[in-house]
């Protein structure tokens, strides 16, 4: 089964697609190494982006606001633990290259207190760089892997996650990455039968 997110990159599902297949399963369809590698990571993207790339990367934030959480969908509020009245920093951003080429379309939902505190709302710099510079460890619990769309129509490969500080969830997390920087071919998985 092809797991295809609905609508563009850059906006948010309204229901969770995907996040009850297997994602490792999913992973593992992804046809170039690197692009499996990425998906299934548990570490800082953005310096596994760099790796794979060999430039350093940049962020460019399109809108962040805070808000309360009400309009949420469930499975974000719950892998947060947030509730209607709690406040939510969310961000819409890119990742990019010096040459300014986009390489991630990135939404972010954090609880807005510790946001501002732990560096995830700093507006300047990519959410990994800011927690390195902070010497906060970190890893991510991978919710969903998959194609999303490209703002061009192509599929590319996207993952969902929510990131832990201090073994307390921090923030949700989905990426898609630009099929000419991370391809997206996929094929199907070999049958154990």
């Amino acid at each position: 089964m092809t797991v295809i997110g609905p609508g563009p990159a850059d906006v948010p599902a309204s229901g969770g697609p995907g996040f009850g297949t297997d994602t490792a399963a999913q992973i593992e369809r992804f046809h170039d190494p690197n692009t499996r590698a990425l998906l299934a990571n548990t570490g800082l993207t953005t310096t596994a982006l760099e790796r794979l790339l060999g430039v350093e990367l940049s962020v460019r934030v399109l809108r962040q606001d805070e808000s309360t959480t009400a309009g949420l969908p469930p499975y974000i509020t719950g892998a947060l633990g947030l509730c209607d009245t709690d406040r939510a920093l969310i961000r819409h951003s890119r990742l990019l290259t010096p040459d300014l080429d986009v390489v991630s379309i990135n939404y972010v939902v954090a609880a807005a207190e510790p946001a501002q505190t732990n560096g995830i709302g700093d507006l300047r710099t990519p959410i990994g760089h800011g927690l390195i510079a902070r010497g906060m460890s970190q890893y991510r619990r991978v919710l969903w892997a998959g194609v999303r769309t490209w703002p061009d129509g192509r599929e590319c490969a996207a993952k969902a996650y929510v990131m832990v500080l201090d073994e307390r969830p921090a923030c949700y997390i989905r990426e898609s990455f630009d099929p000419d920087m991370v391809p997206s071919a996929r094929g199907l998985i070999a049958s154990t039968v």
